[in-house]
């Protein structure tokens, strides 16, 4: 069995985190997991107060 490896992606706005994040969920069959997108499963897109 293969050791689990967690990546973390960390930087500035706009330095290209979300396209490295999606790149490596597709070439290792990854799990990615992003803040924003919890946030709106969990409160909805309309309540941003909410997500903070």
């Amino acid at each position: 069995m293969q050791r689990p490896t967690l990546f973390l992606t960390v930087g500035l706005p706009g330095t290209g985190k979300t396209i490295a994040a999606r790149l490596i969920e597709a070439e290792h069959n990854a799990l990615r997991l992003t803040k924003d997108e919890w946030m709106k499963a969990l409160f909805g897109p309309e309540n941003p107060a909410s997500a903070s």
